[in-house]
């Protein structure tokens, strides 16, 4: 079963500050492991669940090679070779209190897939669910310090 972690959201699953928007928008680290079988690329999507937010998109990511298994802390200002943002990275920054991110990961049985730059959510999801191997979701929170 794959599986999605991330030393930044261990604990308590609140994301550090340095994680947002309007402080260093840096992209936590994460890992996967044990990809299925047959896994020939993996995409990744950041989605704020808060509904207020209405699935705002934080990071859209394709084309990552099947052996990479990680993102270090900030990839999103380099990407591994072939890799490809279709949103780049935007740290949270809700307008009030604390929202949930969804970090998932997702196995697919294709070596890329053909999506604009700029495609959005549901382009994205289409094309992933049809080459779908397996995913997995780690979820985190931010809060606003400015309103909370």
């Amino acid at each position: 079963m794959l599986t999605l972690t991330s030393p930044a959201i261990e604990g308590s699953k609140e994301l550090a500050q340095k994680y947002g928007k309007k402080i260093d928008n840096v992209s936590p680290p994460l890992v996967w492991n044990r990809a299925p079988v047959g896994t020939r690329s993996f995409a990744l999507a950041l989605v704020d669940k808060h509904p207020v937010a209405k699935g705002y998109v934080h990071w859209l990511v394709v084309n990552l090679d099947p052996g990479v298994t990680s993102l270090d802390e900030g990839a999103a200002e380099a990407m591994p070779a072939g890799a490809e943002q279709l949103k780049p990275y935007v740290g949270p920054f809700p307008p009030s209190g604390t929202h949930v991110y969804e970090f998932t990961v997702f196995a697919l049985d294709v070596g890329t897939l053909d999506l604009p730059p700029g495609a959005g959510l549901d382009r994205f999801t289409e094309a992933v669910h049809k080459h779908l191997l397996a995913s997995a979701t780690l979820v985190g929170r931010f809060t606003n310090l400015e309103t909370a």
